[in-house]
């Protein structure tokens, strides 16, 4: 997906134009009323219409089917996949909305930037969207009021945001020290305690499942579809709610003062001790483990075996051990912080010198780089677009003081999701304007060279 306008915004609706097809309703698209006012001034409801309904199609390609498969079924527009409270079709509503403020209100400063299209960024976009209407039926087209005109004003209004938003970016600091950025890559033999009646669960399939769930709550579908500065923001907030729900709780709890009685007592007591007792089949499992995970390490201590190969060996055909690496900072958050602190501030090739437990296994840790260059320079990489991510969001905050946004919230909500959108991006157009950046970069060379040997 492209991304040449998105950097700091709250949805990202990639510039990857293509064949959308339509299931479900394929009625007229309402000509409604303008949902939306800026400064006084009505925002074209079929610019409107077609912004939105095409980021619809995003979602609906990218997350829809998958919600709906996870979820068992369903409208996921209907669901709460952010766990607010809140149907996701209004949570999409409220940031589409910060979405067009911030598009216009991108190129209303495009001026304080120098911001102009060039000619051949004006027939890439003319391209592109002859490319579109040319890959959908009428009935999509109808659906979405996509003309010619309206189709090239978004993309107007996209490649003017990507260029002020360099422009906002642009004295954002790029330098990031190896030590702020720093990966380390690990590797390790996990071993995992279970019964017969119980599948194990390996380290690498526990990170693999956390990251899945960070990528695929709301919070991070709103993340392909959401900058990382905004999905770190929403995930802030959502935290911060749930701890200010924990902490509510507790102080009305204080507040209430109310004498534990002798029978909650006892009941606190019965819970605690039930917690605490563990079955004697995985007691058995875990004792038998970490006894295998011991005996490997003092075989490695003693043999200076070749890790990899010791990984092979003691892994290969074991049930409940496995064998894997990991590259991570010392504030990644899945990575588990036992791991980190029993790898920092190892040198290259160091076997950790004890078992750690993590996760409720044991594993056996070998720092294979630590620093592991190639993945922190992509860290750096990474810091740099965080920076220049809340540099642009600070900015439009800015903005937003002085603009005048108003929003019709009876139109809003008469906007319904009876459709279902499927798309094959074709064109990026992304693509197109660095080629002619490219192109104009290197005939000012040609022209520079020309002239020196001229002189």
């Amino acid at each position: 997906m492209a991304k040449v306008w998105k950097r700091g915004m709250a949805l990202a609706l990639g510039l990857c134009l293509g064949a959308v097809s339509l299931g479900g309703c394929s009625k007229k698209a309402a000509q409604a009323a303008p949902i939306y006012t800026m400064n006084g001034e009505a925002v074209d409801a079929d610019l409107t219409n077609f912004l939105f309904r095409y980021q619809q199609s995003e979602f609906d390609t990218t997350y829809g089917q998958m919600f709906s498969q996870y979820y068992g079924g369903g409208n996921v527009w209907e669901m709460d996949l952010t766990g607010t409270g809140t149907a996701y079709g209004e949570t999409f509503k409220s940031q589409f909305g910060s979405f067009l403020e911030h598009l216009l209100m991108a190129e209303a400063h495009a001026d304080d930037y120098g911001v102009t299209l060039t000619e051949d960024e004006k027939s890439a976009i003319s391209e592109a969207a002859d490319a579109f209407l040319a890959a959908n039926s009428e009935d999509v087209l109808k659906s979405m009021n996509a003309t010619k005109e309206i189709v090239e004003r978004a993309l107007t209004l996209y490649t003017i945001q990507s260029h002020v938003q360099d422009g906002m970016s642009a004295d954002v600091d790029t330098e990031v020290s190896d030590e702020e950025a720093a990966q380390r890559k690990v590797s390790y033999i996990e071993y995992v305690p279970s019964t017969e009646a119980e599948e194990p669960e390996t380290e690498s399939e526990l990170m693999a499942e956390t990251e899945a769930d960070a990528e695929n709550t709301a919070a991070d579908a709103a993340e392909a579809l959401m900058t990382e500065a905004e999905t770190a923001v929403q995930e802030a907030v959502q935290t911060e709610a749930s701890d200010k729900t924990g902490s509510a709780e507790t102080e009305d709890a204080a507040q209430a003062g109310s004498p534990e009685t002798e029978e909650d007592t006892e009941l606190e007591i019965v819970i605690e001790e039930e917690s605490e007792t563990e079955d004697p089949a995985m007691a058995a499992a875990r004792e038998k483990y970490l006894a295998m995970a011991e005996a490997e390490l003092e075989m490695l201590k003693s043999s200076g075996m070749d890790f990899a190969q010791a990984q092979t060996e003691a892994s290969e055909g074991v049930t409940g051990v496995y064998a894997s690496s990991l590259t991570f900072g010392a504030d990644d958050p899945y990575t588990d912080a036992a791991i980190i602190e029993a790898t920092e501030g190892l040198a290259d090739n160091t076997l950790v010198d004890h078992i750690v437990e993590a996760n409720g296994n044991y594993y056996i840790l070998h720092v294979d780089l630590a620093l592991d260059r190639e993945a922190t320079d992509k860290e750096k990489e990474s810091i740099v677009e965080s920076r220049k991510n809340q540099k642009i969001s600070e900015i439009y905050t800015e903005w937003e003081k002085d603009t005048d946004w108003t929003v019709d919230a009876a139109a809003l909500a008469a906007v319904t999701y009876d459709r279902v959108y499927t798309a094959a991006p074709q064109l990026d157009l992304d693509d197109i304007i660095r080629s002619t950046e490219a192109e104009t970069a290197g005939e000012g060379e040609a022209a520079g060279a020309a002239q020196t040997e001229a002189e």
